[in-house]
């Protein structure tokens, strides 16, 4: 276990989208391809239905009912993609495993479903506490209302309060960002030790992001940031100029959408399947299989 560099979680991260790109491409397109599908099959008569009678409740609750079966399944076909490229890349030329990928991905998914849980409720727990001191501080919980707030004698009080909510919110994310730091290579050891209980990775994955912390958190937010820009620019210059190319016909749109994808998103999606790889190469001694380089 070794304390990680920002800059060598990147040329780690790089390294192993160069050397799996391939890999990447054919598994995280056949996943794309699959959720289309099956999107299409189950929610495309729904949508055009509820486009015929929006203000049917049982056609609604049906459809919310079609659209968290939808998630549910694009989720258990992700998280298995990612557990059978986080492998093949670290073990090259192992089999594909996918009884065992497609029972991790889901275990590993649901595992983060708990911790955020959790996370969530901690959150909830410390702002409603906070709320109640700060409420009974101005007069109940009428003092956060804006005319208590901008009014008189509560003016200071009232601007204090809303300086004290920023930074709440700003250590909300900081604790958010952090939560997924901790336990952001609980994949990848799953990967690599080949089991399915989550309860290793996530245990594992907090034992080794201790030392490099808050050095992940900085990583994973330079991240967010390069993508979001990135996101942006490349949007504005290929949308425009493929706008301008093929005309705002219905095709010249879906053909947009389809190199869109392709320029766009693909690339993204395998960026950060390959980050948290990226990250456990930094912290994690290497073992004999890991030699993508």
């Amino acid at each position: 276990m070794a304390k990680m560099s920002i800059g060598a979680a990147f040329s780690e991260t790089f390294a192993f989208m160069k050397a799996n790109w391939m890999q990447m491409l054919i598994w995280v397109g056949g996943a794309l391809v699959v959720v289309g599908v099956l999107g299409f099959l189950l929610l495309g008569s729904t949508f055009s239905a509820m486009a015929m009678a929006p203000n049917d409740p049982s056609l609604v609750m049906g459809a919310f009912g079609k659209i968290f079966l939808f998630a549910l399944v694009a989720a258990v076909i992700f998280y298995g993609v990612s557990m059978l490229i986080w492998r093949g890349g670290m073990h090259p030329g192992e089999a594909p495993n996918f009884a065992w990928a497609f029972q991790a991905g889901p275990a590993l998914a649901f595992g983060m479903f708990v911790v955020m849980i959790a996370a969530y409720i901690v959150i909830f727990i410390i702002m409603f506490i906070l709320t109640l001191i700060f409420g009974a501080a101005l007069g109940g919980m009428g003092g956060f209302s804006p005319e208590a707030l901008t009014s008189g004698g509560a003016s200071a009080i009232g601007g204090g309060a809303i300086l004290l909510m920023v930074i709440l919110y700003i250590a909300m994310v900081v604790f958010l960002l952090w939560v997924q730091g901790r336990f952001m290579v609980a994949g990848p050891v799953m990967a690599n030790q080949l089991t399915r209980n989550p309860v290793t990775g996530l245990g594992e994955s907090w034992r080794l992001t201790g030392p490099s912390q808050w050095t992940i958190v900085g990583f994973y937010l330079l991240f967010v940031i390069g993508i979001f820009i990135y996101a942006l620019i490349a949007g504005m210059i290929f949308g425009g100029v493929l706008g301008a190319i093929l005309g705002g016909s219905a095709v010249g749109a879906i053909l947009t959408m389809i190199v869109m994808a392709a320029l766009v998103y693909l690339p993204i999606i395998m960026i950060s399947f390959s980050m948290p790889v990226g990250v456990y190469r930094a912290i994690a001694p290497r073992a004999s299989g890991d030699v993508f380089a």
